[in-house]
């Protein structure tokens, strides 16, 4: 078993890992090695947004868990995508770059997150920032993430905005400033007609450091813990093992459910559940896989009477236009997220801040009835579109477990959905008020039909219906919580009871906020950065 020594070992290359590889680096005296359990991004198809289905839907790219039947989705399994390639969800995602607002991340503090306000993290979400719109109060203009709002052309894009100030919505310019209900064009991590995935954004440009080293295809199986402090991480790289050692920490930023299987087939976890699989305990807590939240998605599907979707470019003439348009000036469809517009809705009128998320695609989705769907599943075949209505901040929590001791095997996902009876109804709520929007001028003037969930016309309907076909917006988050003394982590991400050990990624968050979770786990592995390198 060979053997490597280095200052930190990050293992995760997404949205908090490869930030924090890049950071670290920044000190040349320190010896930095990132892990990624899957391949290079190496297909062109990486970095062109509006392909970012053939990468999403390609099993290849992501680690293709499956949760356990959910009793209150009529016992169904959902697949739940997280990235398995340099970048990690950053280079499959659907490229929408939101935050939530700042009531989110003060709730945090106030429950013991110490340091998390939102006046405390705004420096970080824009130290991350290139925006196009320039350095303000809320965007910054030198990060590595280049951001620019949603350029789409599509018909469709407009005629919904429209349509929302019509229902007596708030229409902004910038849902990242602090917006707490309103709509508009996303800011998306894209650039030029390029996805700008977290790979392309910090590790692209930090490679050239002879102390930032990458490995791909080497999957991470223990944390090697001697006393009472990570030591170092044993990895299976191009079919061997490799025992790598660490002078400083050892930094685990696998995502919500790798995080804790990680830690708990590291001996730290739950004590029963690890016995049972005959793993010895190092630490016994309790809280490791718990807490798991994410946001359910309710898929609304119209065609449309009118050429305003990205059917439209499905036609041999109109997609050889595209292309062409493409590799001219890195416009038209192929140059921007399918996910153009969208916003924050209040499920009732009278609550101060939304509590539900509307994500607009200028295209008909794949039946929710498919939990995985493959290549031909996404192309539309009819001019349409949907609407993706999350539930912002579910109460409901779910757990991940241990299925064995072998790393090989995938753990066990408990998903949670709807356990808590305030959930459901609120996402009920939210729903209807979208359709409500739909029936306004302009949008009434181009929808042909509501294709789903058309029969459901009541609520007792409709609620059978969010039960039937509810699926997930790959948003897993709180299963290593950060927080007090019963917490997985303290407020500056350690793992309590061991040294050398810190967790930073979408597992951290003690509550999930109203966002896309991309924009606040890249903030995370920023602030994570400067907790380790003592800036703060």
């Amino acid at each position: 078993m060979a053997g490597f020594e280095f200052d930190y070992v990050i293992i995760g290359s997404g949205a908090a890992g490869a930030v924090i590889a890049s950071r670290l680096s920044e000190d040349p005296s320190a010896q930095v090695l990132l892990l990624e359990a899957g391949p290079a991004a190496r297909s062109p198809f990486f970095r062109i947004p509006g392909l970012g289905f053939l990468v999403s839907s390609n099993a290849a790219n992501h680690w293709g868990f499956t949760t356990e039947p959910i009793a209150e989705l009529d016992n169904r399994q959902l697949g739940w995508l997280q990235g398995r390639v340099l970048g990690g969800s950053s280079s499959i995602n659907g490229m929408i770059y939101t935050r939530g607002h700042s009531s989110n991340y003060d709730r945090w503090a106030a429950q013991g997150c110490t340091g998390w306000s939102f006046a405390e993290l705004l420096p970080y979400f824009r130290k991350a920032e290139a925006n196009l719109r320039g350095a303000d109060t809320w965007h910054g203009a030198d990060g590595p993430l280049k951001i620019e709002p949603s350029r789409s052309r599509l018909g469709v894009y407009d005629a919904f905005l429209a349509a929302v100030a019509t229902a007596g919505h708030a229409v902004v310019d910038d849902l990242n400033a602090d917006v707490a209900a309103g709509f508009g064009r996303y800011d998306t991590n894209t650039w030029k007609g390029r996805r700008m995935s977290i790979a392309e954004a910090y590790l692209r440009p930090s490679m050239q450091r002879p102390n930032l080293t990458v490995w791909t295809e080497s999957e991470a199986l223990k944390i090697i813990v001697e006393g009472a402090r990570a030591r170092g991480v044993l990895v299976e790289r191009a079919g061997e093992l490799v025992e790598l050692r660490c002078r400083r920490e050892v930094v685990l930023s696998g995502g919500a459910i790798k995080s804790p299987h990680l830690l708990m087939l590291s001996g730290i976890g739950p004590a029963d559940e690890l016995r049972r699989h005959g793993i010895p305990v190092i630490i016994d807590n309790p809280a490791v896989g718990a807490n798991l939240q994410n946001h359910p998605s309710f898929r609304l599907q119209y065609s449309c009477s009118k050429p305003v979707s990205a059917a439209l470019h499905l036609t041999p003439l109109s997609g050889a236009r595209a292309l062409i348009d493409y590799a001219i000036s890195r416009r038209g469809v192929l140059g921007d997220s399918i996910f153009g517009a969208g916003g924050f809705l209040c499920s009732e009128p009278g609550l101060d801040i939304a509590d539900i998320q509307v994500v607009m695609a200028g295209a008909l989705m794949p039946s929710p009835a498919k939990p995985n769907p493959g290549f031909r599943d996404m192309l539309p075949r009819e001019h349409g579109f949907s609407l993706i209505v999350y539930q912002g901040t579910p109460y409901s929590r779910g757990r991940v477990r241990l299925r064995s001791a072998s790393p090989k095997d995938k753990p066990i996902i408990e998903a949670g959905y709807f356990n808590d009876p305030r959930d459901l109804p609120i996402l009920l709520k939210g729903i209807q008020r979208v359709r409500d929007i739909v029936r306004q001028k302009p949008m009434a003037e181009i929808v042909r039909a509501e294709l789903h969930p058309a029969h459901a016309r009541n609520d007792a309907e409709l609620a059978t219906e969010i039960r039937r076909s509810t699926v997930t917006s790959f948003h897993q988050s709180g299963t290593c919580r950060m927080g007090g003394d019963d917490a997985v982590l303290d407020p500056a991400l350690r793992v309590r009871g061991i040294d050398g050990l810190r967790v930073a990624d979408a597992s951290v968050m003690p509550v999930m906020p109203n966002a896309a979770l991309h924009a606040p786990t890249i903030m995370i592995g920023e602030k994570a950065a400067s907790l380790i390198s003592g800036r703060i």
